[in-house]
């Protein structure tokens, strides 16, 4: 699973993609690799560094030993960067929700994708029902948790069609 996130150290900030066994900083290609699960030695390239366990602290900010440095870092990942992006006084008005069918019918097309941050009242899928398309739309803003259906499925009345969280 790719994971994206962004890193302020010192001022710079790294944008950061890992997925399986390749990590891109800033989009350069690094070879990596990890001893420890609580530190250890990290490679990067032809870089050894010595790396004492992370922590986080109450301010939101980690703290790791680096070669026996102290370093603060920001760490933001992509929903942490989208819910600034959108404006982050959101995250505090997330809320858990199911969409349900109201109908029976059939669904047409599916609006959200799993993981993506919905605002209350947002579309999120296509129901067909009585020769009719409706637009049925999300009750609650949150970040969709689990998607139930796929196009074309037949629903019945009060289907849990989408989970938010």
């Amino acid at each position: 699973m790719k994971r994206t996130f962004t890193a302020r150290v010192g001022g710079k900030e790294y944008h950061i993609e890992h997925e399986s066994d390749t990590l891109r900083v800033n989009g350069v290609t690094v070879d990596f690799e990890v001893s420890g699960d609580e530190g250890g030695i990290l490679r990067i390239d032809r870089h050894h560094f010595d790396v004492s366990a992370m922590r986080k602290e109450e301010d939101g900010m980690y703290v790791l030993s680096l070669n026996g440095k102290r370093l603060r870092i920001e760490i933001e990942d992509e929903i942490a960067a989208l819910l600034k992006r959108v404006g982050g006084d959101k995250a505090t008005k997330l809320h858990s929700a199911v969409v349900r069918s109201p109908m029976p019918g059939k669904i047409a097309r599916v609006l959200v994708g799993i993981g993506e941050l919905i605002e209350a009242g947002q579309g999120v899928l296509i129901l067909e029902a009585m020769k009719m398309e409706n637009e049925i739309k999300a009750p609650a803003a949150g970040i969709v948790k689990a998607i139930h259906v796929s196009e074309s499925d037949a629903v019945e009345k009060n289907a849990a069609l989408i989970e938010i969280s």
